[in-house]
């Protein structure tokens, strides 16, 4: 099968190498395993983005068409025109394309694709997102109607398309609307990944890790303001952080300034993006708990699988499909609650017992979701309903 693929994550061609950010290269390599060809259609980044190109395509069957550059997303939709025709130029070389989103020109796209077979695959909701954002009220709320209008149309799309989602509350909301549609799981984790260790939480101090973007909505004062109450109460406790700052998002230096006013800033320390894989995985192998604050529009995280997959408790908020996949795995909080961050956390801390079968359960559960696994079925299921041998 020839497969196409779209996000909105740029990617770069460094001479004989085709460059992107982990997450997304690890997916197309595990695409391309089974598939006689991927086309990725992706915009290339900006100066400041040329940073996160940190993982190299190790598959040879992989081609860049490069979209231009990753321009804002109003210019985007303006343009959309033009992205649509450079879709529509390379169809023949596509049985299948494969839209991943929310992403401004997953409409557009597959309008160009036609009549090649368009399959999607939704990981969140932009609409839902748009409260954790700071931004003035007339520019909210600008951003909110910009992104009802697209999915409306992703909708329209869907429901001709076959659909996989990663969340079952995803999943509910759309399978009285779209006839073809999936669940599925999301995960840069290969079966080579795994770390086994019985228990955490040994030595002093304890360390509590988060990794992922460096954005608000994903609760990271709250954190600080947890660990700043657990070592009020004599833990001995600090916070690493690995990821991405978010663009016009200045969470970290207000973190800074809390953890300053607290009297933690010594014991929260931010260590920068890492690739995912070794650079990445190192610093779960050398944390005690996983820790993810998310407040709203959260799918299934990732990271949370990282986590289970490197023998780590995770304690989480209940949001999106958290609850629905890790079960006794991981310890759940309701959102924007210090308190019950520092309540989860502490039980953690404290009852060896529990700790212990989090982490057995835990990493039984991630083995279910490898990226070997779930691309191949992915891609058995887009070979089936586009009817190819």
């Amino acid at each position: 099968m020839r497969l196409g693929f779209h996000y909105h994550v740029p990617a770069t061609r460094d001479g004989e190498q085709i460059r992107m950010p982990s997450f997304q290269g690890r997916f197309v390599d595990a695409l391309a395993d089974y598939c006689s060809e991927v086309v990725c259609f992706l915009h290339s980044p900006l100066p400041q983005e040329r940073l996160q190109m940190d993982y190299a395509l190790r598959r040879g069957n992989v081609r860049l068409v490069d979209m231009g550059p990753h321009c804002s997303v109003p210019r985007r939709l303006l343009l959309a025109r033009r992205y649509a025709g450079i879709i529509r130029r390379e169809k023949v070389a596509m049985d299948v394309l494969l839209l991943r989103g929310p992403s401004p020109l997953l409409p557009s796209l597959a309008d160009g694709a036609r009549p090649v077979p368009t399959a999607l695959l939704l990981v969140g909701d932009n609409v839902a997102g748009v409260n954790d954002a700071r931004q003035t009220f007339l520019r909210r709320e600008t951003i909110r109607l910009l992104w009802r209008w697209n999915q409306r149309r992703q909708d329209q799309v869907a429901r001709k398309s076959l659909t996989f989602v990663n969340s079952q509350k995803l999943f509910r909301e759309s399978e009285t609307t779209i006839p073809n549609l999936v669940e599925t799981r999301t995960t840069t984790l290969t079966r080579a990944d795994f770390f086994d260790r019985e228990d955490t939480c040994l030595r002093a101090p304890c360390h509590l890790l988060y990794t992922g973007r460096m954005a608000r909505g994903k609760g990271l004062i709250e954190m600080v303001e947890a660990l700043a109450l657990l070592v009020q109460a004599g833990e001995d406790v600090c916070l690493d952080l690995v990821g991405w700052p978010e663009k016009n998002d200045n969470v970290l230096e207000e973190m800074k300034q809390v953890a300053a006013r607290l009297g933690v800033a010594g014991r929260v320390k931010f260590h920068g993006p890492k690739a995912a894989g070794p650079e990445l995985y190192a610093h779960y192998r050398e944390a005690d708990i996983y820790l993810i604050a998310s407040k709203t529009s959260e799918g299934f995280p990732r990271t949370i699988w990282e986590a289970m997959a490197h023998s780590l408790p995770v304690v989480a908020t209940r949001v999106g499909s958290i609850p629905d996949f890790v079960h006794e795995a991981a310890l759940l909080t309701e959102p924007n609650s210090t308190q019950g961050l520092v309540a989860a956390l502490s039980e953690v801390l404290h009852n060896p017992a529990r700790r212990r079968g989090m982490i057995k359960r835990g990493r039984e559960l991630a083995a279910t979701v490898t990226l070997e696994q779930q691309t191949e079925v992915m891609v058995q299921r887009l070979k089936s309903w586009a009817r190819i041998p």
